[in-house]
């Protein structure tokens, strides 16, 4: 379970089920992988679990016997110490999504590099099989509605660009999907960053995935389907 919202501003909160909201519709339309999600979703909440905060509260209450600690005092230091454990930074999401670091400093920055190209390579597959799920079931819901709204077409048309651009021209398309932050941006970062992937660009991809990140938490995922 992530941090509760009572440990965030309003803003904050706001911006963090924005976010989750995205990551959910995004992965089923196949354009971030599970992995992805799960990352994303703990940064969003931030570093700390409910369990790990439970913990601190725990911890912060107990006294040795005997050591004629005040209850205002022991009150003192535990706020103290929550307050100091819930503005711990997360994580540079650089390491977090692409370099395999978690949100919660797990082990995963050790992956030897074939262990991260299979890593990648599966991430890859998962949001292509989905993509397809997408399709059918947008064509279902009618050919009109498909062609102006499908995913795929758009992922098709701009797989067709990415491979056709050089990595300035690429850069330059990352910043302006992020400048225009339309109704459609998320899905259109999305877009651009899975096509990077699938061509193997990875550093590029990992500049879409980081300003992908930031346009989640502007908005609410539109309906699509």
């Amino acid at each position: 379970m992530m941090a509760s919202d009572h440990q965030l501003s309003a803003y904050e909160t706001r911006r963090a089920q924005n976010i989750v909201r995205n990551n959910k519709r995004l992965r089923e339309l196949g354009l971030i992988s599970t992995l992805e999600e799960e990352r994303s979703n703990a940064a969003a909440w931030g570093v700390l679990s409910e369990k790990v905060i439970s913990e601190e509260d725990q911890t912060a209450d107990w006294k040795p016997a005997g050591s004629g600690e005040t209850t205002a005092t022991s009150s003192k230091r535990k706020r103290r110490a929550v307050s100091e454990k819930r503005h711990v930074k997360c994580p540079a999401r650089k390491s977090a999504r692409l370099q395999g670091i978690g949100p919660e400093g797990d082990d995963a920055h050790n992956l030897t590099e074939e262990e991260r190209s299979k890593e990648r390579q599966a991430m890859i597959q998962e949001c292509r099989d989905a993509r397809q799920r997408a399709a059918v079931r947008m064509m279902d819901a009618g050919v009109e509605k498909a062609a102006k709204e499908n995913p795929t077409a758009t992922y098709e048309h701009c797989l067709m660009r990415v491979r056709t651009m050089n990595k300035a021209g690429l850069l330059k398309r990352v910043k302006a999907i992020e400048r225009a932050a339309g109704k459609y941006c998320v899905v259109k970062m999305a877009v651009f960053k899975s096509c990077l992937q699938d061509e193997g660009l990875w550093d590029i991809a990992e500049e879409a995935s980081n300003a992908l990140e930031r346009l989640k938490g502007l908005q609410a995922p539109p309906e699509l389907l």
